[in-house]
């Protein structure tokens, strides 16, 4: 088990806060990092995909009149 240092101030407020969400201390904190590792990992998959797509119309850019077929398809507010 390794020990990680906060700041007696820090300790207390996030002590009260996980006391008002019935949680000790170290399962409120534990949670905290789970919580924010998982969001870390969907930001990067999310880049990660918006990598993926800007790749894909490098190697294969959309070609003149390729949409220009839909566009009597669209609805537009103010028509």
């Amino acid at each position: 088990m390794q020990v990680i240092e906060i700041d007696d101030k820090l300790a207390s407020k996030v002590g009260e806060y996980a006391k008002s969400e019935n949680k000790t201390l170290s399962e409120f904190v534990r949670l905290s990092l789970l919580e924010t590792l998982s969001r870390k990992r969907r930001r990067q998959s999310e880049s990660e995909k918006i990598e993926r797509f800007a790749e894909s119309y490098r190697k294969f850019p959309q070609a003149p009149g390729e949409y220009e077929i839909w566009q009597d398809e669209q609805v537009w507010e103010d028509e």
